[in-house]
């Protein structure tokens, strides 16, 4: 192993160009890449939304169902209209 203690000496007239990276960021790739997460960002909303309102859709059902059979008398306390309500929310 040797240990250079001096500089290298170019030879004359030798033009040296800085060194350029071929990985710089293009304008088209950071482009594309926002528009695949802005893409992926509402599919991922719209497909949450589309589950949540399926699992409203039932509540409202249920609850439905159990304020028309309070309605038409079948629950004589309250403890009882709210116990059915309750059941609501497990499903």
């Amino acid at each position: 192993m040797s240990v250079l203690l001096h500089t290298p000496v170019l030879p004359k007239n030798t033009v040296t160009k800085p060194k350029t990276y071929d990985r710089e960021p293009r304008t088209s790739s950071i482009l594309l890449i926002s528009a695949a997460i802005s893409i992926a960002v509402v599919m991922l909303v719209f497909g949450g939304m589309s589950i949540a309102q399926g699992g409203w859709q039932d509540y409202s059902i249920c609850r439905d169902k159990i304020v028309g059979y309070e309605q038409m008398g079948l629950y004589k306390r309250t403890e009882d209209f709210t116990a059915a309500l309750s059941y609501c929310d497990l499903k």
